[in-house]
């Protein structure tokens, strides 16, 4: 049954690897999983006629190195750095230990050795889990449950002779052999459910943010913009006109002789640049968000008009400022800014639009501005320049 468990897991491990990219770290653990199914396989050889002298040997050395293995396993999906030494300290004694022992002998004190390495391979998983797994409830489990399962290891010596534990080929049928495969296996069942529910959180975190995060500047998506919106704003209030909230729309101008000049990688680099600076200039509660293309949004809870616009135009100053010293042909920088507050009772979508009439009206006016709109009168805040051309 365990060494059925066991392939179970290590199944489970590869699947996850394999069908997720971005978790074929996870792949570790079912290395683990797959050295620790030697140990149970060992004792069905000795029962069916097996080798003694070499499975008694090779069994016990799959098992350690399986359960150590957990240790870096859980390091690197964590993305810490594994603590490789303390791995070869259980390791490499414990293997050549297996392989030189003398068989035969059933003293406590040789059991208890054996045990020891079994024990030490835990406490470092637990030390691993403490050290790398995120402060939660069900990492303090785990912990708790390797510890446990170390104690376990070395209570096993002791219970062998009361339990009839005669010889290695008798191993299975005696009821030293059933209570010892039970309980180690419902304790590495358990620690195995726990890391498994944690790879799968951890993946299914992963899809979430990956659903509502642009890959190229690492902002909020359209998706994202409109669960933040819809968390900022009370239906209740929203109807009768109380929550404040302003709506900009941003445009990088000429963006596409940028990318003509510079190539699309470095046009990439100004979405990029261009992406943290709005995110750094922007209020503390603000949102900022790329749309698509060189579009860009900024919500702003609890900021009125007279409010939000000195921020567009912090935000329009800064990113003229804007230099990449690894494009040191880039052209000036400008941006257009479309800029509405949210009325009683409309949708994300109808400011939005709104905001992106103004935007077509900065863009007309010459770029590089702001232009405010309450309703269906947009006002410009610097005056217009000679340049008068097409939104780009």
């Amino acid at each position: 049954m365990n060494m059925l468990t066991a392939l179970l897991f290590g199944i489970s491990f590869v699947v996850i690897a394999c069908l997720n990219p971005g978790a074929r770290r996870i792949g570790w653990m079912a290395v683990s999983y797959g050295f620790g199914v030697l140990e149970p396989a060992s004792h069905l050889i000795v029962a069916a006629g097996g080798d003694a002298q070499v499975m008694n040997r090779l069994g016990p050395s799959g098992f350690l190195i399986g359960l150590t293995l957990m240790a870096p396993a859980l390091s690197l999906f964590h993305q810490r750095r594994p603590m490789w030494l303390g791995c070869a300290l259980i390791v490499g004694p414990g293997v050549t230990y297996f392989t030189l022992r003398p068989l035969g002998g059933d003293g406590v004190e040789q059991r208890l050795v054996v045990q020891c390495f079994f024990a030490a391979s835990m406490i470092l998983c637990a030390a691993t889990a403490w050290r790398d797994a995120p402060r939660s409830a069900m990492n303090r489990v785990l912990v708790a449950v390797f510890l446990v399962t170390g104690l376990h290891f070395l209570a096993k010596p002791f219970l062998a002779a009361p339990l009839g534990f005669g010889s290695e080929r008798d191993y299975l049928g005696s009821i030293y052999g059933v209570v010892s495969q039970a309980s180690t296996g419902v304790l590495l069942v358990a620690a195995g459910l726990l890391i498994l529910i944690a790879v799968l959180q951890s993946l299914v975190k992963t899809h979430h943010d990956q659903a509502r995060i642009d890959p190229l500047t690492g902002l909020p998506n359209r998706r994202a913009l409109e669960e933040a919106f819809d968390r900022r704003v009370d239906p209740a209030q929203h109807r009768i006109g109380r929550v404040v909230m302003a709506i900009a729309i941003l445009d990088l101008d000429h963006f596409k002789s940028i990318n003509d000049r510079l190539g699309h990688d470095g046009g990439d680099a100004v979405l990029r640049r261009v992406a943290q600076c709005l995110d750094t200039v922007r209020p503390a509660l603000g949102v900022a968000a790329r749309l698509g293309g060189e579009e860009f949004v900024l919500l702003m809870p609890d900021q009125d008009l007279e409010a939000a616009h000195p921020v567009c135009e912090r935000i329009r100053v800064s990113v003229a400022a804007l230099t990449l010293p690894d494009l040191p042909d880039l052209p000036g920088l400008s941006v257009s800014i479309g800029l509405t507050d949210l009325a009683a009772g409309e949708t994300l979508t109808a400011a939005l639009r709104r905001a992106d009439r103004a935007l077509y009206e900065a863009k007309a006016a010459g770029r590089n501005r702001c232009i405010l709109v309450r309703g269906r009168s947009p006002t410009s805040t610097r005056p217009p320049l000679s340049a008068v051309g097409a939104r780009a």
